[in-house]
């Protein structure tokens, strides 16, 4: 016959293992899958920025501008009566008296209106291309923001399952405290330990909240009540064998540049057509009334005029617009010099945060999870057979659970630093 001590041994273990087994449960299937994944918040993202359909309508606007630039400027006319007489205000009186029309016709200097035309066509491209930058850094914030809320999500469902096992945990010793089994230290220690999880989840729910106030502002009302999916998603593949000395020029801010560059090329080509002349046409007709002496009728007038300008002193004129635009071309050159150098150096930041990261999850996944998971384990079985105390038992718990959100978040940075990646090289590298 077992002592009534050993029966509630046998029945303190049976507690505990049920409880422990309880929470042992895989935490990422806790939850159904939610209404909204990264694809759909990646397409409300890029969709609802305000800033990016802004860039694109500028875009266009230059575009149009373009053409416009390229057209000579519309003819003048004039209506005018010369020589009127104010004696007698008879327009047959005076022979010189005419009413006059006159059309003029203004040509720009050499080929100023083409290089208007493709200085503002490359002023079209590089919004075009701030527009293709700021698509790829709205994906990117909005991959990282949903990523932040992915972890949190999953941190609030692991220690609402451990919230659980202690609150079992503090039933059973209090109610063994009762028995006169367990010390009092164990049951202060168990509903410590419960209300700095309670803790705990308090902070984590008012990071969700944060974080989903974040991604309301990228993706728009309709992540307001939807939950998201549980599972950390899978993102395009980075080549990062890929050093090649070109390897970002493609991307977005060096596209911009290079238009920046063109467009300063074609400003000093602008300048030099100041050495031309500026040309002007008129045509004109003058109407008269009255006679000749000799009864003849008066002829018409017919006039025709050219007029332009002549690039005497360039000195301080010409010359000067020259080597202010000869100087604008090279701050352009330098500007898209450490645009590559940035893209570089948060490459190589980003690449060995990358692969420091892949390291640290693949040792978790394939030894320290596990080992948490052993140690915890261990520790049940020392605290059933009486070789180990509850502050063991605890302490263990803990160090599993820390371990799972440690896991959890390493995870998350990976794949945010994945995301950065994917902004600098691009997802078709």
């Amino acid at each position: 016959m077992r002592s009534s001590k050993q029966k509630r041994n046998w029945m303190r273990s049976i507690f505990l293992t049920a409880a422990i087994a309880t929470i042992s449960v895989n935490t990422a299937a806790a939850n159904p899958v939610g209404g909204l994944d990264l694809k759909q918040a990646e397409r409300l993202a890029v969709e609802h920025d305000a800033v990016l359909q802004m860039k694109r309508a500028q875009s266009k606007a230059l575009y149009e501008q373009s053409i416009a630039a390229d057209t000579l400027p519309d003819p003048r006319v004039k209506l005018g009566l010369l020589n009127y007489p104010t004696d007698t205000f008879d327009r047959e009186q005076e022979p010189m008296t005419q009413t006059r029309i006159a059309v003029s016709q203004m040509f720009p200097r050499g080929d100023t209106l083409e290089l208007k035309s493709q200085r503002t066509l490359k002023s079209s491209e590089a919004t075009s291309a701030g527009a293709s930058n700021r698509e790829r850094m709205v994906l990117m914030q909005v991959r990282t923001v949903f990523l932040e809320l992915l972890y949190w999500t999953h941190a609030e469902d692991v220690v609402e399952q451990n919230k659980k096992l202690f609150k079992k945990l503090v039933r059973i010793t209090e109610s063994q405290y009762a028995s006169g089994i367990q010390r009092q230290q164990d049951v202060i220690r168990a509903e410590l330990e419960l209300d700095m999880l309670e803790d705990r989840l308090d902070a984590i729910r008012t990071k969700q909240q944060q974080t989903r106030a974040k991604l309301v502002k990228l993706v728009g009302p309709e992540a307001q009540g939807k939950s998201i999916d549980e599972g950390f998603p899978e993102l395009a593949d980075v080549n990062l064998e890929n050093e090649q000395a070109n390897l970002f020029a493609s991307h977005p801010k060096v596209l911009m540049e290079d238009a920046r560059v063109a467009r300063s090329q074609y400003g000093i080509e602008l300048a030099r057509q100041s050495y031309k002349p500026e040309w002007m046409f008129e045509l004109s007709y003058g109407f008269r009334d009255g006679t000749n002496p000799n009864g003849s009728e008066r002829a018409d007038f017919a006039s025709a005029m050219i007029s332009f300008d002549i690039p005497l002193f360039t000195k301080d004129r010409q010359d000067r617009k020259v080597a202010a635009s000869q100087l604008r071309y090279q701050a352009s050159e330098d500007a898209r010099e450490d645009v590559i150098r940035e893209l570089q150096s948060e490459y190589q930041q980003a690449k060995a945060t990358w692969l420091r990261l892949k390291s640290r999850l693949q040792r978790f996944q394939s030894t320290i999870v596990p080992q948490s998971k052993e140690n915890a384990s261990a520790a049940l079985l020392a605290y059933q057979s009486r070789r180990g105390d509850f502050t063991s038992l605890m302490r263990a718990r803990i160090t599993e659970l820390e371990t799972e959100l440690k896991f959890s978040r390493l995870h998350s940075k990976l794949l945010k630093t994945q995301a950065r990646l994917l902004y600098l090289v691009g997802e078709t590298q």
